[in-house]
């Protein structure tokens, strides 16, 4: 719980202190909160490859995890002039899986035999998976009317990628550990934003967000597809509901001294949301 809320805090006190810092003589600051839950449906594969080998791509409904979870996030958008505006999102994913299946795969120093199948005993494979996702974009408007509004920027998405294997092998009522590996990439991604909003009525505003990129750099080989659909309803004036559809897929390598490290991870479903307007 803790690793869930430090984030959440720490953003929530950026818009805070953003709001506080500038609505003393400027009318047109605009502070949007936003709090939802996200059901999602999880498709990553991962693989950790030592010394230039090639690894084996595992996927996590292999490993036995649910490919279905309801997560929560935050976000946050400062309207800091009439043009210029700062947005924020904080999501996180944690997924554990165990197997009792005999199968040859090869993850860093974990290290199957081909001939598994044929071992007197059962091979479990414990393991778990985590995202931590964080967005910043800096969005500059290019049109404006009394109903749409269209604005591109530039972004960053660092993501976090963790993944922990074990490998028991049981047999005769005993149980003899097979190696335990540790697979983790932490990358900023840069990204082109583009950011539509329509107001359909005085309640209800319709908007999209679209986001890409492909970059290598350094030790690291990445791309990125964001799309994003809400459809706000105003309550009052400063409080709102909401729904939408996300589609998020990343793939990320760390070519490692040790490890070449890989995650191509798909989080897409329906979210809900509130959202307060300061």
């Amino acid at each position: 719980m803790k690793k869930t809320l430090q984030p959440l805090i720490s953003l929530t006190a950026f818009f805070v202190t953003a709001l506080l810092s500038s609505t003393a003589g400027a009318d047109d600051t605009n502070i949007e909160l936003k709090l939802g839950a996200f059901a999602q449906t999880t498709d990553a594969t991962v693989s950790a490859a030592r010394d230039g080998g090639e690894g084996t791509d595992l996927s996590l409904q292999t490993l036995g995890h649910n490919d279905s979870e309801t997560n929560f996030w935050f976000s946050g958008t400062w309207q800091f002039s009439e043009r210029w505006q700062l947005w924020g999102n904080i999501s996180q994913f944690d997924s554990q899986g165990s197997i009792d299946r005999n199968f040859y795969f090869e993850f860093g120093d974990i290290d199957i035999p081909t001939d598994i199948e044929s071992v007197d005993g059962n091979l479990q494979v414990d393991s778990t998976f985590n995202a931590d996702l964080y967005i910043l974009n800096l969005g500059y408007q290019l049109y404006k009317t009394e109903t749409v509004k269209i604005d591109a920027g530039l972004g960053v998405h660092v993501v976090k990628f963790g993944m922990d294997i074990d490998a028991t092998l049981l047999a005769n009522e005993q149980s003899e550990s097979l190696g335990s590996e540790s697979s983790d990439v932490t990358a900023p991604l840069p990204n082109i934003v583009l950011f539509g909003q329509w107001n359909v009525t005085n309640r209800i505003e319709v908007s999209s967000t679209v986001g890409w990129l492909s970059l290598d750099y350094d030790d690291y080989e990445g791309d990125l597809t964001a799309l994003e659909v809400e459809i706000d309803y105003a309550l009052t004036s400063n409080l709102g509901l909401g729904a939408g559809y996300r589609y998020i897929d990343y793939g990320l390598t760390k070519h490692g001294d040790r490890l070449t490290s890989s995650f191509d991870s798909l989080f897409e479903g329906p979210t809900v949301y509130a959202v307060m307007r300061f």
